[in-house]
């Protein structure tokens, strides 16, 4: 049983820091956060942090991580033709669950690699092999095409987000096929 409460304590543990590097994070860019804040904010020792995290960094991104995680197993677990529909709203209620963390990715921190970590997502998610069947690919067009749908995405979510999530998940993710819909829409009239 010294396992289980051990295991329980250090789950207790990281969540109390990652809870305080959020609120840290409100007030402070990641490169002013020290490991004496987050000890201050969290009311741990230093050896305590440093049991788990290097830094602040480390911290965060071990953040980021777990919830990039938790988006590409829902992309492991959705078939292809689901992803405008399940993937997409399970995605978003993910962000909302995360509203915080997500706040603080999308708006605060710029020194992050999140936008790559966004782009190698779009491309595990097999969008290449959709795009593919198009009479427009090219490995060039591919590579703007996932730039323009992740930036499109995240202008949409950033929005959401912002406005405190006036939408439920299931109507902006329509919000963001219709917009899908209509940039197909215009591209085709403009080739008449």
């Amino acid at each position: 049983m010294a396992g289980v409460k051990g295991n329980r304590k250090i789950l207790y543990t990281k969540k109390v820091l990652k809870d305080s590097l959020l609120k840290l994070l409100e007030t402070k860019d990641i490169h002013q956060v020290t490991v004496t804040d987050l000890c201050k904010q969290a009311d741990v020792n230093r050896g305590t942090f440093y049991a788990h995290y290097k830094d602040a960094y480390d911290l965060l991104e071990s953040m980021e991580n777990e919830l990039f995680s938790q988006v590409v197993q829902y992309i492991e677990d959705t078939p292809v033709e689901q992803y405008f529909d399940s993937l997409l709203i399970n995605v978003l209620d993910l962000i909302k669950e995360n509203k915080e963390l997500c706040k603080i990715l999308l708006f605060r921190q710029r020194d992050n690699k999140l936008l790559d970590k966004l782009f190698c997502i779009a491309y595990e998610a097999g969008l290449k092999e959709v795009y593919q069947e198009t009479a427009l690919y090219s490995e060039t067009n591919f590579n703007y095409y996932i730039k323009y749908v992740v930036g499109g995405c995240i202008a949409i979510i950033q929005t959401w987000l912002e406005n405190d999530f006036p939408e439920s998940s299931v109507e902006l993710a329509r919000v963001i096929n219709s917009v899908s819909v209509l940039a197909s829409s215009y591209h085709s009239y403009i080739q008449k």
